[in-house]
């Protein structure tokens, strides 16, 4: 691979190890080590280190704003049907594998989906449905990527990737490492030192391996995976902070003498500080609040960069404009209709090959939400007051209620927003 793709794939990393707040946000390894600092003390603090996960927070926030709404999916097909219900072959439904999916897409940027074919064929229909021996999805996080080309179209000619097979019993573990190749005609399964397992052909004339980009570009990163690269800052500053908390800001004692070596003075055995009468008494200093400060400041910056990043929407307020706020919302609106839209270009690939394994018209159709409307809710209430005592609509007020309703409840169910919608209907009569 080349020296652009393994930079491609540390961020990948680092940005895995921050969403999830492992590797070396977890062990303390991401604790950089200070010049001449003794072995003793840097294995002390990065013990001590505490990850503050902040971009989980975000990554999760914004992909429910995508699945806030489920994607609408219809097909007359009973096997499409199945593989609705189970699209993995892990009895996980659609909406739940790619919602996964999406948030790891987001942690990157990029993400890829192999859709495969078990290898034994049913003799009849029945037979097929109730092992459920259909296509299935798998996710392949770019960072396995061991070799790939793509052709003047962005869509792979050929990929090899990492993977393992689990063959352990109750009795032994095992665990076999391999590499996976998929082209535009064949599949192989080689083991670590290439040789090859078995193979064949799934006669689809495509790579069953799609890619998923959120500029649209393969290798790459998207706008979230930056906050990696702040995190490990933010991490530091932490610990960098706690140790100056824990090592510079006590209080110490000292003695105003003439000649320091004729001052006699104790600490006794009931915690009493016992010194010369002709001299003042002991009084504590501390160091100067400062450098604690600066530290807080830089910690409070990067934190701010990161909600602007990820479209942050409730920190902040009263600090913002009015038109800036506007500007946040438009941004996040935007930002969520061109994610949710490449999802669903991504799903429609996915079944166009699904329906190439089963020979079958791909009837499918499949919607996602393509229109966000994340609104401020407590300036949307002011509004609506306004408009009272200014207008006599109530066809209006019906509407802007709901849609600040919606907004406000978040994950409601349709049946239950149905009831709400209906409630107001009639209060509205």
């Amino acid at each position: 691979m080349t020296n652009d793709f393994l930079t491609y794939q540390n961020l990948w990393i680092l940005a895995d190890e921050a969403y999830k707040g492992s590797g070396g946000f977890l062990d303390g390894s991401y604790i950089e080590r200070y010049p001449r600092e003794s072995d003793e003390k840097y294995q002390n603090r990065q013990k001590i280190a505490y990850y503050e996960n902040l971009f989980a927070v975000k990554v999760n926030r914004y992909i429910g704003y995508i699945f806030k709404n489920t994607p609408t999916r219809t097909s007359n097909n009973t096997l499409i049907k199945k593989i609705f219900d189970d699209v993995d072959n892990k009895g996980n439904n659609i909406d739940v594998f790619m919602s996964n999916f999406a948030k790891n897409a987001k942690v990157r940027g990029v993400n890829l989906l192999l859709i495969d074919m078990p290898k034994n064929m049913p003799s009849n229909l029945k037979e097929q449905i109730d092992n459920r021996i259909l296509p299935y999805f798998v996710e392949i996080l770019p960072e396995r990527v061991v070799d790939f080309k793509t052709d003047k179209f962005g869509k792979f000619e050929y990929i090899m990737f990492e993977d393992t097979i689990d063959k352990s019993t109750p009795d032994n573990q095992d665990i076999e490492y391999v590499i996976r190749y998929y082209d535009k005609e064949k599949w192989v399964l080689y083991d670590e030192d290439k040789n090859i397992i078995e193979s064949g052909l799934h006669n689809l004339e495509i790579c069953p391996v799609l890619i998923f980009a959120e500029n649209g570009d393969f290798p790459d990163t998207g706008e979230f995976t930056q906050i990696a690269k702040l995190a490990y800052r933010h991490y530091n500053l932490l610990s960098e902070l706690d140790e100056i908390l824990r090592g510079e800001t006590f209080p110490i004692l000292t003695l105003n003498a003439s000649t320091p070596s004729d001052v006699e003075i104790k600490i006794a055995s009931d915690n009493a500080i016992v010194y010369q009468k002709d001299f003042n008494k002991p009084e504590f200093i501390a160091p100067p609040a400062a450098p604690a400060e600066i530290y807080l400041k830089k910690i409070e910056k990067i934190e701010s960069t990161i909600d602007k990043i990820a479209y942050d929407i409730s920190t902040n307020r009263s600090n913002e404009s009015g038109i800036a706020l506007d500007l946040k919302f438009q941004g996040l609106n935007a930002s969520l209709s061109n994610f949710a839209l490449r999802l669903n270009d991504l799903e429609n690939r996915a079944f166009d090959v699904v329906c190439k394994y089963l020979g079958i018209n791909n009837d499918i159709t499949i919607t996602y939400p393509k229109t966000f409307s994340i609104i401020d809710t407590q300036k949307e209430i002011s509004i609506l007051e306004e408009m009272k005592n200014n207008i006599n609509s109530p066809t209006y007020f019906k509407l802007k209620t709901l849609q600040i309703i919606s907004n406000d409840l978040g994950t409601i169910e349709p049946e239950d927003f149905a009831k709400i919608e209906s409630e107001i209907e009639d209060s509205f009569k």
